[in-house]
């Protein structure tokens, strides 16, 4: 059994992290000794044309010669150096055993540079006055060779050591004041670059240094953030799933409850029953809560702006919330002005009204101020309560999903923390913001900001609306239902059949294909599920029942999935959609509509 290697420890890390710096700093030195090949000839040629016209003497040319051959053959590794090593493996490192030629090969380029004082400047000769002028082009080329040496410190000593010693040398051979401050001043020149040139290796080391920390730094937040996406979507599709598994029963309970209700009509029993359906509306409440924010981000909520005047939005909260608020105690006021807005109103309203229903349920007494007021090129919407208030602390993420201030038990009957958040949400789809300011023990105020001047799109084409019934005269429909759970089927069964001619449950696509083969008659709607057991969805079962059947039949796709994916999927097939756990009496007048629609056009 082969142990597994150990973790890295952080000193194998640092470890690493110096390798790469002396890799990085290797690919800098071949880098820039590639493109100082042009300066360093130009200034070789310009070097020994200058005294070969000012000495005429046959030893420049002998220095030309060497120093030539010297550059050539550095010219020759470089290239063999970035062929071994193409830019397409190795961007921006290089091992050591790629610039292992370049020390040696500085030493020669130093030693022959530094022979140009002797051989252009030959000892006993009668040109030493054009001294100053060699040393004032070595030590230009000195200082600008500083960048391209400093990467590697042995380069630094292997370039400027001989070239500084052997000017030295030459110039205290020639003795004088001028020799021996000429020969001073290189040595001194020398060192003074190699101080110079270490610090600057010393900066650029730092600089990597800091460069792959923060490369590190920025690896570490990219794969955290690809985890926690990972996770989210985990945890988006484990919410999906137990929505939808949760909404089964819960749709076959709601319908079962509404059933036994209307059967138990005039009975003593029928008290139990409207307890059995206040509980399921309850429980269907939730669900649909969470529904909501799938929608939302499902793009399947499109704001419809029109102008509305504030004052008539107000006069619906009063409506809404006025009984409410007083058989609580609670003074309900508006303060307001003659301001129209260009909004959706629906979704406004439902902002305004989240605001105001837990102003009402965590006050205690005192008031509710609802006001409006102009704030520049926006308009606030304000929602002021005298109660409990809130800390700090909890303000920034009140409005965060599944979030509640002082419900450490989870308790259900005040929600599940999500309605903030849906609002939230539907304030930016109207191009809003929402806030909130709080103190403890004096109240808060939350308040949505909307644009002042928002212009007036151009009215959407709408589909026709639904009936409220069928028309007269119609018969009962024959009805067909494709759900894969046998719960949920007969439930359906058990609430529609006193509406229906005919209704046939069906578990399967092979069987309601079946159904709709063997029906001379046909069906009037389809009542299908969007996820089957079956390899096909609902969408993809309803176009096939459809080809089957001949003719385009009225269909309710009905779904319990809240993945925002399969919302939006659901809403662009077409069909009317319905989601899990449908309201009883919504889905008979929806079918009703459905098949009224059908027959108008067919008429």
């Amino acid at each position: 059994m082969t142990t597994p290697p150990a973790p890295p420890t952080d000193a194998a890390e640092g470890a690493a992290r110096e390798r790469l710096i002396r890799e990085r700093l290797n690919f800098q030195l071949q880098t820039l000794g590639r493109a100082t090949q042009t300066g360093a000839f130009l200034a070789a040629v310009l070097l020994w044309s200058i005294f070969l016209l000012l000495t005429r003497e046959p030893l420049v040319l002998a220095w030309a010669a060497q120093m030539h051959a010297v550059q050539a053959v550095r010219a020759a590794l470089l290239r063999r150096t970035a062929r071994d090593y193409p830019p397409a493996r190795h961007p921006d490192t290089l091992p050591s055993r790629a610039v292992g030629h370049v020390i040696p090969m500085l030493v020669l380029a130093s030693i022959a540079w530094g022979l140009s004082a002797w051989l252009l400047i030959p000892p006993g000769s009668a040109h030493d006055a054009q001294a100053p002028i060699l040393v004032v082009i070595l030590f230009g080329m000195m200082a600008a060779s500083i960048p391209a040496i400093m990467p590697l410190p042995g380069a630094v000593l292997a370039w400027l050591a001989p070239i500084a010693l052997l000017l030295a040398a030459r110039f205290a051979w020639m003795g004088g004041p001028q020799g021996w401050i000429i020969g001073a001043g290189a040595l001194l020149f020398g060192a003074t670059m190699g101080r110079f040139a270490m610090a600057q290796h010393r900066l650029q080391v730092a600089s990597l240094r800091t460069q792959l920390e923060k490369e590190a730094l920025t690896d570490q937040l990219v794969a955290r953030t690809r985890e926690l996406q990972r996770l989210n979507q985990e945890r988006s599709r484990f919410f999906a799933s137990a929505s939808h598994d949760l909404r089964q029963p819960v749709h076959a309970l709601a319908l079962f409850s509404r059933a036994l209700q209307r059967d138990l009509e005039g009975q003593p029993a029928r008290a139990v029953a409207d307890r059995v359906v206040q509980a399921t509306d309850a429980v269907s409440g939730l669900l649909n809560a969470m529904l909501d924010i799938s929608k939302i981000d499902a793009g399947a909520v499109v704001p419809r702006p029109s102008e509305v005047a504030i004052d008539q939005l107000f006069l619906r909260l009063a409506h809404l919330f006025e009984s409410r608020a007083s058989e609580a105690g609670i003074a309900l006021r508006f303060h307001t002005g003659p301001e129209v807005l260009t909004t959706d109103s629906e979704l406004v309203l439902r902002v305004l009204a989240n605001f105001v229903d837990n102003a009402i349920k965590y006050s205690a007494c005192g008031g509710i101020l609802i006001s409006a007021r102009a704030r520049g090129p926006k308009v606030r919407l304000a929602v002021w309560d005298t109660g409990r208030g809130i800390a700090a602390d909890h303000l920034e993420l009140v409005f965060d999903e599944f979030y509640q201030v002082d419900n450490p038990h989870r308790d259900v009957a005040r929600g599940l923390g999500i309605g903030l958040a849906i609002a939230r949400r539907l304030a930016r789809l109207v191009g809003g913001e929402v806030g909130v300011c709080s103190r403890l023990g004096r109240g808060s105020v939350f308040w949505l900001d909307l644009p002042r001047h928002a212009a007036l799109p151009a009215p959407a084409t709408e589909s026709a609306p639904l009936a409220a019934a069928p028309a007269a005269g119609h018969a009962p429909p024959r009805v067909l239902l494709l759900d894969d759970e046998a719960p949920v089927g007969e439930a359906i069964r058990l609430w529609l059949a006193p509406y229906c001619a005919r209704i046939e449950i069906t578990q399967s696509v092979a069987a309601a294909r079946r159904q709709v083969m063997g029906s001379p008659e046909g069906f009037d709607a389809f009542i299908v599920d969007f996820r089957l057991a079956d390899q096909q969805n609902g969408i993809e079962a309803t176009a096939e029942l459809r080809q089957l059947a001949g003719r385009k039949v009225p269909t309710i796709l009905v779904t319990g999935d809240t993945d925002p994916a399969r919302v939006r999927a659901a809403y662009a097939s077409g069909l009317e959609v319905m989601f899990k756990p449908v309201q009883p009496e919504l889905l008979l007048r929806t079918l009703r509509a459905l098949i009224a629609q059908e027959a108008a056009r067919s008429e």
